[in-house]
C-alpha cells in the first residue's frame, strides 16, 4: 500500500511538472544555421546536445551519411572529429565538451541515484519524441533532428513519450577554421582625432554587452605608439578612458556615454592585435605606422586561435563611434528680437554655412502648445530678412538677407532639434511649449552624433531688431490710428506697387491688398473683418520691406 502511494505521488509530481510547463517549446535549430558538419553523404541530420549541470548551454552539429545510421554513430562520429567533445560509453554514460569558454559534462555525479538532483544520465529524442531504443540501436534518417540531454535539464511528459529541453541552441563552431578578426573600413570611421597625413584605426572589444567600437587617429610623424593614440582619444572623447597604473601594462578600458557602460573584465588577459597579429610588446612602446589597425579585447569576447601563445581574435562586428558634441545654445535673456506677445516664451535658431553662422530669435505666445510652423510663420511675417520654403511638411530652404549677409541652407538634408534632441515629426505638426529651444540646420554645418542625428556647435548670436538695419532697405512702418477700430491708415514710403499683408500672432496671413501709390501716400486699410487682437502689418515694395505691429479693438 505504501509502495502504491509513493508511486502515485511520484507520478502526480511528474504530471504536475509537465502540465505546469505544458506550453514550453522544445528548442530547435535549422540545418541552414549549422556551422560544423561531420561526415559525407546525401542524408543530413542535426545533432543538438543540451547541458544544464553548471550553465544552461546547448550546442548543435550536423552529420551527413549514406544508407543507415544510429544516434550513437552520429554523436560518436562528431566526437571523433571535434576534439572538444568526448562521448563515454555506447549508452553513453557521459558526454563532455571542453574549450576555452565551456567546461560541460552531462553527468557530474555518475554514482547518483534515480531522483537525486544531480542524476543526469544522457537521454535522447528524435524529432521531439523520446527514443524507443538505446542510442546505439536508435535509427536516424534524412532531415531528422536528434537531441541529447540530461533528464534533469528537461521536462518529461507523463507518458514518457516526450522530453522538452528549452535551452536556446547555438551552432558549434568548427575548430579547424580559424576565425577572422572583425574589421572596419577607414572610410566608415565617424570620429577622427588628431591631424596629419597618416591614419590608424583603433578598436576595443567589450563583453557584457558584446560591443566593439572604433575610432580613427591621424598623425604627422612617421610613427606613434599605441599609448599615444589612446591618450589622444582619452583627451578628446570624455567617454573613453583606460587604467594603466604603471604606464606599460593595461588593466582595463572603459567607455561610458550614459547608455553604454563598458569595461573589460579580465585584467590578466587584456591584450591587443596589430593588423590581426598579437604582439608581446607593452602598449607604451609598440609603434604604429600609417594604415595600421589596432584592436584590444579580452578572453570573454574573443576566440582562442593559438593556445600556446594565448592569441585571441575578436569576431564581434565593429561599429564606428560617433563624435561627442554639445549643441550650442543661448539664454533667453540674451535675445534681442522678440516676435509675438504672451506670457510664454521660446527660442528659435537656425544654423547656416558659407559662412558658418547661427542666429536666434525669441517668440512669445499665450497658447499652452503650438507647433514649430507657427513660430516660423510669425517670424517670417514680422522680420522681412527671414524666409523659408516648404511643402508637404518638409522645409527645403531657410534664408536670411541683411546687407552683405546672404544666408541659405545649402546641404541635401534639412532637420531640426527640439531641446537638443532630433525632432521626430514634421515641422507643421511638431508641438512645442514654453521654454523650448528649436534649432534648424543641415548635415553640412553639423556634427552627426548618431545615424541621422545632428547637433550644431556654432556659437548662437541673437538677431538684431529690424529697425536697427540700414534705413535704405528697412523702414519703420507708420500705421495710424493704432490701436484701430474699423479702419487705419498706412503710410507708403515708396512710390509704385506696394503689397500690404496682415498676419495674426500665429503667422497666418489674414489679409492682403495691393496699392499703386506715390511716395509718402497714406492709404486706408479696413480692419472691420479682423477680430480684436494683435497683428503684424507688412508692406513690401521693390525697394523696401516695412513692418509694424497693429492692435485691433
Amino acid at each position: 500500500m505504501q509502495f502504491k502511494k509513493f508511486t502515485l505521488l511520484f507520478l502526480m509530481g511528474i504530471f504536475g511538472l509537465f502540465t505546469t510547463n505544458l506550453f514550453a517549446q522544445d528548442a530547435t535549430i535549422s540545418a541552414d544555421e549549422i556551422q560544423y558538419w561531420v561526415g559525407e553523404g546525401e542524408n543530413e541530420v542535426v545533432v543538438a546536445l543540451s547541458w544544464c549541470s553548471y550553465t544552461e548551454t546547448a550546442l548543435a552539429w550536423g552529420y551527413r551519411f549514406n544508407g543507415e545510421a544510429t544516434v550513437y554513430q552520429a554523436v560518436s562520429a562528431i566526437a571523433d572529429e571535434d576534439y572538444r567533445l568526448t562521448v563515454i560509453g555506447s549508452a553513453p554514460s557521459n558526454i563532455t565538451y571542453v574549450d576555452d569558454t565551456y567546461d560541460l559534462t552531462m553527468c557530474p555525479n555518475p554514482n547518483a541515484q534515480w531522483g537525486d538532483p544531480d542524476y543526469d544520465i544522457p537521454m535522447h529524442s528524435v524529432n521531439g519524441l523520446m527514443g524507443q531504443n538505446a542510442m546505439a540501436a536508435e535509427p536516424i534518417h534524412n532531415n531528422d533532428f536528434v537531441k541529447i540531454g540530461g533528464y534533469a535539464c528537461g521536462i518529461m511528459s507523463p507518458d514518457w513519450t516526450t522530453i522538452i529541453w528549452t535551452t536556446e541552441i547555438i551552432p558549434a563552431t568548427d575548430p579547424n577554421i580559424t576565425p577572422e578578426d572583425a574589421t572596419i573600413d577607414p572610410a566608415d570611421i565617424r570620429y577622427w582625432i588628431g591631424e596629419g597625413q597618416n591614419e590608424v584605426v583603433f578598436i576595443v572589444n567589450w563583453a557584457e554587452p558584446d560591443t566593439a567600437l572604433a575610432w580613427g587617429y591621424r598623425f604627422a610623424t612617421e610613427t606613434v605608439t599605441i599609448k599615444d593614440v589612446m591618450d589622444a582619444i582619452a583627451a578628446t572623447d570624455y567617454r573613453f578612458s583606460y587604467d594603466s597604473p604603471n604606464g606599460s601594462w593595461l588593466y582595463d578600458i572603459f567607455f561610458n556615454d550614459g547608455v553604454l557602460d563598458l569595461s573589460l573584465t579580465e585584467p590578466m588577459w587584456v591584450s591587443y592585435l596589430v593588423n590581426g597579429e598579437s604582439s608581446w610588446d607593452t602598449f607604451d612602446v609598440k609603434t604604429l605606422v600609417n594604415g595600421d589597425y589596432v584592436k584590444w579585447g579580452d578572453t570573454y569576447c574573443g576566440t582562442l586561435v593559438d593556445p600556446e601563445n594565448y592569441i585571441y581574435v575578436w569576431e564581434k562586428e565593429v561599429a564606428a563611434v560617433y563624435p561627442y558634441a554639445v549643441e550650442a545654445t543661448i539664454d533667453p535673456s540674451e535675445i534681442l528680437y522678440w516676435v509675438g506677445e504672451g506670457s510664454r516664451e521660446l527660442v528659435f535658431a537656425v544654423n547656416w554655412n558659407n559662412p558658418n553662422k547661427c542666429l536666434a530669435w525669441g517668440y512669445r505666445f499665450n497658447d499652452q502648445i503650438i507647433v514649430v510652423k507657427d513660430v516660423m510663420d510669425a517670424i517670417a511675417a514680422a522680420d522681412g530678412r527671414f524666409a523659408y520654403d516648404a511643402s508637404a511638411g518638409y522645409v527645403s530652404n531657410i534664408t536670411f538677407d541683411e546687407g552683405d549677409l546672404h544666408l541659405s541652407l545649402s546641404g541635401m538634408y534639412f532637420m531640426y532639434n527640439v531641446n537638443g534632441f532630433s525632432a521626430p515629426l514634421y515641422y507643421d505638426v511638431m508641438p512645442v511649449e514654453a521654454g523650448s529651444f528649436i534649432k534648424w540646420g543641415d548635415e553640412s554645418c553639423g556634427t552627426e552624433i548618431a545615424p541621422w542625428t545632428y547637433v550644431w556647435t556654432q556659437t548662437v548670436e541673437p538677431v538684431s531688431v529690424p529697425s536697427s538695419l540700414n534705413e535704405s532697405q528697412y523702414y519703420t512702418l507708420s500705421v495710424y490710428p493704432n490701436p484701430a477700430k474699423g479702419e487705419t491708415y498706412v503710410t507708403l514710403e515708396n512710390a509704385g506697387l506696394n503689397e500690404v499683408s496682415v498676419y495674426d500672432m500665429q503667422g497666418r496671413l489674414v489679409s492682403k491688398q495691393s496699392f499703386v501709390a506715390t511716395a509718402g501716400e497714406k492709404v486706408r486699410f479696413s480692419t472691420e473683418m479682423l477680430n480684436a487682437g494683435v497683428y503684424f502689418v507688412r508692406v513690401s515694395s521693390e525697394d523696401a520691406i516695412q513692418t509694424a505691429k497693429l492692435v485691433v479693438k
